[in-house]
């Protein structure tokens, strides 16, 4: 089932949640709404899957306009964050229960919910009731009933936040799994980078209710098309140093230090622009110097150390810097930028030159 989102609007009085937004998510993949609180992506989910009316805009499944049909002539299955199961019915109960609703017969029933409970791997929790349940089996008990209505999409509305750390691992892996198996189209609302980058074939990341980018999650992070993507993708967060055009070169503030850049079109020299780069991006004491920091921090990391720099006076930047390069606190490194993980952006609307 593809899914067309045609200038899609909702405005709840003055406030534009979504703003006409257009977008196409391909049939039978998994793709993230990502963005920060506030952006738009739980009310996109709620417009897809009825609940929310729509302001103005189309909404399609495959070819049939679906913008005025309620939830329940949608084929969808929702789970939402707190998984909202029937607490005085078993697994088994909760699972069937759409089923039951549609007026299936017991029997087919019972062996549907049979063959759900093995693809979420829950078969042996199907006599327990919810309270009985961890938070991660709450959560394969309401995807399987949502699966019970044999929808042609499945919604997910941050179903992982309620979960530890470990478990919302495991968890997005059993998600994807679970997608790939039934080769559902599904849409995941997540504010978290790292889930929608680990299990999502695209991600789509809004702000303001705007969408700036769409595309894999590689994609997003090697190629932004703004300082907001750049900047909302990667751990650590992008370093952002801000300086002025000067020729083909960029003369960072509180530095004499110049670096250069491969421009498309000639800048107006003294334009402010954000040098923005990737923490994996500087080569540390390479054989042909770009400038000097000194070090303010060292962190831990696994193989490689994350080093905080002090760029001139007044800007830092982190740096992921291999273990058996030894640097002490205090002292000045030779850096330079590799080709790879450096963009250039307008100071002032983010807008990417290079």
């Amino acid at each position: 089932m593809q899914i067309t989102l045609k200038n899609l609007t909702k405005r709840f009085g003055d406030t534009v949640a979504v703003d006409n937004l257009s977008i196409t998510l391909a049939s039978g993949k998994l793709t993230a709404l990502l963005g920060p609180s506030g952006c738009g992506k739980t009310t996109t989910l709620n417009m897809l899957s009825g609940i929310v009316p729509v302001s103005s805009g189309k909404l399609f499944f495959d070819d049939q306009d679906v913008t005025g049909l309620p939830p329940e002539k949608r084929g969808i299955g929702l789970v939402f964050q707190n998984y909202s199961l029937y607490p005085h019915m078993t697994v088994l109960q909760n699972i069937c229960f759409p089923m039951e609703m549609n007026k299936i017969p017991k029997k087919e029933r019972l062996a549907r919910a049979q063959e759900l409970a093995e693809l979420v791997h829950i078969t042996p929790l199907l006599k327990r009731r919810p309270s009985e349940l961890s938070g991660g089996q709450q959560q394969r008990v309401a995807i399987a009933r949502a699966l019970a209505k044999d929808p042609e999409v499945l919604l997910l509305d941050e179903p992982l936040s309620n979960l530890d750390a470990k478990l919302r691992i495991e968890m997005r892996e059993e998600i994807r799994r679970i997608q790939r198996e039934s080769k559902i189209t599904t849409v995941f609302v997540t504010h978290d980078q790292e889930e929608a980058s680990s299990i999502a074939d695209e991600v789509v990341l809004l702000k303001n209710g705007v969408l700036q980018q769409q595309g894999t999650a590689r994609l997003l992070y090697e190629e932004p098309q703004n300082l907001f993507v750049a900047d909302f993708l990667g751990t650590p967060p992008i370093n952002k140093l801000t300086g002025k055009v000067a020729g083909n070169q960029i003369l960072l503030d509180g530095s004499d230090i110049k670096i250069s850049v491969r421009l498309d079109g000639k800048l107006k020299d003294g334009l402010p622009v954000i040098l923005a780069v990737r923490a994996e991006s500087v080569v540390a004491q390479p054989q042909e110097p770009q400038f000097e920091a000194s070090v303010i921090e060292r962190y831990a990391m696994g193989k490689d150390e994350l080093i905080r720099f002090c760029v001139g006076s007044e800007q830092q930047m982190r740096v992921f810097v291999p273990s058996e390069i030894t640097v002490s606190e205090g002292e000045t490194v030779s850096l330079a930028l590799k080709t790879r993980g450096v963009f250039l952006f307008d100071a002032e609307s983010g807008e990417r030159y290079a």
